[in-house]
C-alpha cells in the first residue's frame, strides 16, 4: 500500500507520467525499457482517486453529474455517484487504465488530454451500436443485446482488431 500511495504522490507531483508505472533507476548508458503497472496497481490507483473525488462530492452524490462536476458532456442526467462508479468500475477496467488515462488529477474537467475526446466519441459510437444497429438484427438472443467498451478493448487500451489463432486441443 505504501508503494501505491508513493506512486500516486509522484503522479500528482508530475514526477511520473500520467498512467505510466514508476521505473527503476537504469544505468546512465542504457535507456530504460518502458514498464507497465500491474492490474492491481492500476486498480488501486483508480480506487485512490475515486475515494478523493467521493470525499469532494460528499452530500451531492444523488445530484445530476453535470451539476456536481464541471465539463460533463456525455453522461448528463445520471447521479454523480453513478458517473463516478462508471469511471472506476466500468471504463477503467474495460481499458485496463487508471483515471489518469483521460483525466488530470486536480483538474478533472480539463480537456487537455486528447484521450478524453476519444472516449466521448467512443461512447457515442457504443450508444449508436446499441440503440440503432443491434435492435434491428433479428434473432439475437435476449431482449436487449448490447456491446460495451469491454467487447472490443478486453482490458487493453488498444481494442482487439483480430483474434488469436485457435489453440490445438
Amino acid at each position: 500500500m505504501k508503494a501505491i500511495v508513493a506512486r500516486v504522490a509522484l503522479v500528482l507531483a508530475g514526477a511520473v507520467p500520467l498512467g505510466a508505472a514508476a521505473q527503476p533507476a537504469a544505468p546512465s548508458t542504457a535507456s530504460p525499457a518502458p514498464q507497465t503497472a500491474s492490474a492491481a496497481d492500476i486498480a488501486a490507483e483508480r480506487a485512490f482517486f475515486a475515494a478523493e473525488v467521493k470525499k469532494a462530492i460528499a452530500g451531492k452524490e444523488k445530484e445530476p453529474a453535470e451539476t456536481v462536476f464541471k465539463n460533463v458532456q456525455v453522461m448528463k442526467g445520471m447521479p454523480a455517484e453513478r458517473l463516478l462508479r462508471a469511471m472506476e468500475f466500468g471504463f477503467g477496467p474495460a481499458l485496463g487504465v487508471s483515471c489518469t488515462h483521460c483525466h488530470m488529477p486536480g483538474k478533472w474537467e480539463s480537456d487537455e488530454d486528447p484521450t478524453k475526446k476519444i472516449a466521448r466519441e467512443m461512447m457515442a459510437m457504443n450508444r449508436a451500436i446499441n440503440d440503432q444497429h443491434l435492435k434491428k438484427i433479428e434473432g439475437l438472443k435476449g431482449p436487449n443485446p448490447a456491446v460495451s467498451c469491454t467487447t472490443c478493448h478486453r482490458g487493453q487500451v488498444k481494442p482487439a482488431t483480430s483474434m488469436s489463432p485457435p489453440q490445438a486441443r
